[in-house]
């Protein structure tokens, strides 16, 4: 009867522990919308969105961009990537990057992850592989990160 007691006091005690200390995680996410036109002629990089994170830790960022070939060149190559600087050719590690070629509309996907050690910026940068000119033209995209 003893060992039933204690046993039932163990597991009511531990039951009770649990509740107290469960928390409600909830994830801490972080948009940007990218409208309007960026243009983009060809052999140029430019950065199309910017995603401010504020606070340290790890982060998986998804999203996309949509580009037009508005040029005379039947197709444009297109390579964006995720940098923590402004025009930076340098992409964050394991952060999104993507290459299509562009015959008319096509939208290209932004999937990775980050590990900020602070406030950071996440910019959004293209790069348009086409002959001098012809033009690229980034008309919408969304920059999405959740905080682990």
């Amino acid at each position: 009867m003893k060992s039933t007691i204690r046993t039932f006091v163990l597991a009511a005690f531990a039951a009770a522990t649990i509740l107290a200390t469960a928390h409600s995680a909830s994830a801490q996410i972080y948009s940007s919308n990218g409208s309007g036109d960026h243009q983009i002629d060809g052999g140029q990089t430019a950065s199309v969105m910017v995603l401010a994170l504020p606070y340290a830790g790890t982060y998986m960022i998804g999203g996309q961009q949509a580009f037009a070939n508005t040029g005379n060149n039947p197709s444009e190559e297109v390579y964006c990537w995720v940098s923590t600087v402004n025009g930076s050719t340098t992409s964050i590690p394991f952060g999104p990057q993507a290459w299509a070629t562009v015959g008319g509309v096509i939208t290209i996907p932004l999937n990775g992850s980050y590990t900020a050690t602070g406030p950071t910026d996440l910019w959004v940068v293209c790069h348009n592989y086409g002959a001098a000119g012809s033009v690229a033209l980034g008309t919408w995209g969304n920059i999405t990160a959740m905080l682990w």
